[in-house]
């Protein structure tokens, strides 16, 4: 009634009274320090503000009082709490992870009649220390619940752990930080000494579920002091995981480790334990991984089969492996771990070492799949991630017993003392794989052992190798390059059990080729099931049942999964994973649709020698590019008409090499450059941007002026790109090019006059010439005689007409003010760049693009390049570039493609 009263006076009386306090003298409370926890006591944090103890001022919201006893319902809950707080709460027992349901549905009561748990909450919501009235707080006054805004870790029932460890330091990184030249001296954490030096500290925490911890690193004299604080709730208490964020630390209903066992459904773990003379485990602080009833009896079965004489030896060969020699006594040292581990403290990969030599349960942690709206699991809401122990689920977890921790798992933990290479050695049904790794030299890594060492192999049975192509098949036992890659395909880095794998959605991850693999459940028609013929076990189709089996990328299905081992986990399955990076060039070009490409190079008699190849970046035309060029028709027409001609032709076989270029270049490593092929030729690269305002982001690539249409298709250690035009081998330079062209005769006795000649013969010179045709010249004859009379002008002319650099078709596009594009010629004028029907330069249009001759290219105009005398400057209006930051396309940069 007195609390209601209180309640009833509204926000600004009580501002008033808050005031009224303010003004007076503060004065020390004695508050009792906190209970000590069962297996250690709770750190007492002071800090004097204004002359008291700030821990004086924060009162315990709540004290619970509570009495063990045989039966839980026989506890009633207590009413004992301090004077002008709330009465104590109890949050539901399911809410609670450590709080066990019984069986017959009884629960933990709790109470829940508390009516003001929160006061004034909606006004006062900052934390106490730094609210509206600061570190002093408001003693003596019960309408305040200063727990709320007290942190757990600093509240009852806390214990606190120190672990500090001192070293030297060397490296010059850890020095201390000296200001004005002075010397360090003495120790404390962070301060001046004679105000010329300081040390330098690190200090960071960290809160979890039931534990919070700090770390700090100090600095002091050149040596370095790591000090680790661990605050958590003392044995026997708790927080719940669906209680407020800042709920404090709760007695538990704890039972004996026996009881406790036995409550979770594993009365024959427990009564295996008893008899193999192992009852003093439990009187240990001990973590126990304990299995069902029902998976237990299974396990049973299982090893009574496993010692029948009349069992199948194949199926015994199978599991020699993981039931070779285990007696009750060991299976159950295998799921014993010395000390407490709750399931948030280890980490992803972590090795647990059992009381059983040689065994370690592997901790995997996998995210959950989506959650329907409609679904309401709680084990979704108090752990967002699911976890396993040597690839079997973890069914209940962090279940605290009087002393140790017991965690469920959904079936008996076999000891994993193998490698997956000793798996795959012993299996009958992998001779091919073994083959494949010991050829490849896969097998030293899969036989590596440690705490960093965890793998997983999707490793294809005999029979799924035999239904890859022969020639595949030939190629990989001839030991081509691309084994490695097949089989590096199949392989993660990481441990990937079946329970990563979730129904209904596609779950996905990447292999050491860094491409992606996918799984999915899917229904599977045909499976394979067991049926005695003649006293044996044999395996035949049965097309009436269907299952969910896990299918990777949509081709191969998991037949056999979580075959544990020391270093990893295997997965059987039934297909060849196909990769492009693990295929020869041959079945990379068929996969492409490059079939002319293809056929030639068969009708050569070059595939092998092709296929063999690696470290190679091929540029292949697709069979649209061979029928728009003249050079394609030709090697069309051949194939179709003569191609017995092909076999050993030494211009088909040079033409094909022209294709091949050293070394492998993905097209983030493309710059402009000339490479060398095989066919002993080079050839150009060149990139161009096609956005008229970020001009230094080259998104187009060309090679001899062929554009790159697709790119980065990986093949058995070497890469394809796709091109939009053959290559043809150039046989020329400009100069040769000119005078074997009688169209362009006219130009050439321009440019004999001049002395160009030598620029335009020089082998590393990089062109682009633009080049009227003689039926230009020949409608202004009369200029044209007048100025081969004048040498300066003759000279002028031609120098509009060379491009010191690389222009291909390609690579000029529309461009309109203020985006105007330009490019510079020889002697230094500006030349508009722009397309509508076809390519411009400044008022003369392409007609005929990208003759490649050896040292740069001709692109014949229909008009004579009209320039003017060339300026002082290029830059301002009469450069015909307003804008010339936008302008040049020439300058070699980064190759960025989206």
């Amino acid at each position: 009634m007195e609390r209601a009263r209180v309640r009833a006076i509204g926000v600004p009386f009580a501002l008033l009274l808050l005031l009224a306090l303010a003004a007076r003298s503060v004065t020390s409370f004695e508050v009792p320090e906190a209970v000590v926890g069962a297996f250690g006591g709770s750190e007492r944090e002071t800090a004097t503000i204004g002359g008291q103890d700030r821990e004086s001022l924060e009162s315990d919201a709540e004290t619970f009082a509570d009495e063990l006893g045989q039966n839980p319902d026989d506890r009633q809950p207590s009413s004992v709490h301090r004077p002008g707080l709330t009465p104590p709460y109890r949050p539901p027992a399911a809410q609670h992870p450590d709080v066990e349901t019984v069986d017959d549905g009884r629960q933990p009561p709790f109470d829940a009649s508390s009516l003001f748990q929160h006061h004034f909450n909606s006004f006062f919501n900052t934390p106490l220390e730094t609210g509206f009235f600061g570190t002093a707080g408001l003693p003596g006054f019960g309408f305040f619940d200063t727990n709320a805004n007290r942190p757990w870790w600093k509240g009852e029932n806390v214990c606190v752990e120190r672990e500090e460890k001192e070293e030297d330091i060397t490296s010059s990184d850890n020095d201390e930080v000296s200001v004005n030249g002075g010397a360090a001296s003495g120790g404390s954490s962070f301060g001046f000494h004679g105000f010329s030096t300081f040390n330098l500290n690190v200090q960071s925490c960290a809160e979890k579920q039931h534990k919070y911890v700090c770390t700090s690193i100090k600095n002091v004299n050149g040596r370095k002091r790591t000090e680790k604080l661990t605050r958590q709730c003392c044995h026997g208490y708790g927080r719940p995981r669906n209680g407020p964020p800042n709920a404090h630390c709760q007695k538990l209903d704890l039972y004996s480790m026996e009881e406790t066992v036995e409550r979770l459904g594993a009365k024959e773990f427990v009564s295996t334990l008893k008899k193999s003379g192992l009852d003093a485990t439990l009187e240990n602080d001990v973590t126990l991984f304990v299995v069902p009833d029902s998976a237990y009896t299974t396990f049973a079965e299982q090893m009574w089969e496993n010692n029948l004489v009349a069992f199948d030896p194949m199926a015994r060969a199978k599991r020699a492996i993981d039931f070779a020699s285990m007696t009750a006594r060991d299976m159950i040292l295998a799921h014993t771990v010395n000390g407490t581990y709750f399931i948030e403290d280890i980490s992803n990969e972590q090795l647990l070492k059992t009381d059983l030599p040689g065994a370690n349960i592997r901790i995997n942690i996998y995210p959950r799949g989506p959650m329907a709206a409609t679904v309401r699991d709680q084990s979704h809401a108090e752990h967002p991630y699911r976890y396993t122990a040597n690839c079997a689920p973890l069914l209940k977890l962090n279940r605290v017993a009087d002393r140790g921790i017991v965690h469920v798992v959904d079936r008996v933990l076999v000891p994993a003392r193998n490698t997956l290479m000793d798996i795959i050695e012993v299996r009958d049904d992998m001779t091919l794989m073994r083959t494949f790794l010991e050829m490849t030299g896969l097998d030293k890594m899969l036989r590596e052992q440690g705490d960093d060492k965890h793998y997983t192999i999707f490793a294809p049975n005999d029979d799924a190798f035999l239904k890859l192509d022969k020639d595949i098949r030939r190629k990989l036992k001839a030991g081509n390059g691309c084994a490695m890659n097949i089989l590096k395909n199949h392989i993660l880095d990481i441990t990937f059990c079946s329970l990563a794998a979730v129904n209904g959605v596609k779950t996905s991850t990447y292999n050491m080729l860094n491409e992606k693999l996918e799984f999915e459940y899917a229904m599977v028609g045909k499976t394979r099931v067991p049926s005695a013929v003649e006293g044996e076990l044999s395996e035949v189709e049965d097309e009436g049942k269907k299952t969910q089996r896990i299918r990777i990328n949509g081709f191969a299905t998991i037949e056999e999964s979580d075959v544990v081992a020391s270093n990893g986990v295997l997965h059987v399955i039934d297909s060849v994973l196909p990769t492009d990076s693990g295929m020869p060039i041959s079945n990379t070009l068929g996969n492409h649709n490059l079939t002319v490409f293809k056929q030639l190079i068969s009708d050569a008699g070059l595939e092998e020698e092709f296929d063999g190849m690696s470290n190679r970046t091929f540029f292949i035309p697709t069979d649209q590019a061979f029928e728009q060029t003249e050079t394609g028709r030709y090697w069309i027409r051949q194939l179709k008409e003569h191609p017995e001609s092909l076999r050993g032709n030494a211009a088909l076989k040079e033409f094909l090499e022209y294709h091949v270029a050293e070394p492998l270049i993905k097209t983030c490593g493309l710059e402009e450059t000339t490479i060398p092929t095989k066919a002993g030729q080079n050839v150009r690269i060149n990139l161009y941007t096609t956005n008229p305002v970020f001009t230094t982001v080259m998104n187009r690539a060309t090679v001899n002026c062929a554009r790159l249409v697709r790119f980065d298709e990986e093949t058995c250690g070497s890469v394809v790109h796709e091109i939009d035009k053959v290559l043809d081998v150039p046989k020329t330079n400009l100069m040769e090019a000119l005078s074997a062209n009688p169209d362009y005769s006219m130009f050439q006795r321009m440019v004999s006059l001049t002395n160009l000649t030598e620029l335009l013969t020089s082998p590393d010179s990089g062109l682009t010439l633009l080049v009227p045709k003689n039926d230009v010249f020949l409608e202004v004859d009369s200029w044209y005689q007048e100025t081969l009379q004048n040498q300066d002008e003759l000279e002028r002319i031609i120098r509009a007409h060379v491009l010191p650099n690389v222009i291909c078709c390609t690579g000029i596009v529309p461009s309109e003010w203020p985006f105007v594009r330009t490019t510079e010629t020889i002697s230094g004028h500006q030349l508009k760049l722009n397309r509508n029907r076809r390519p411009q330069v400044q008022n003369a249009g392409i007609t005929k693009c990208d003759v490649v001759a050896r040292n740069g290219i001709i692109h014949e105009i229909n008009d004579v390049i009209n320039v003017q005398s060339k300026r002082t400057s290029s830059t301002g209006a009469g450069s015909g570039n307003p804008f010339e930051s936008f302008g040049s396309i020439t300058r070699p940069l980064t190759f960025w493609f989206k």
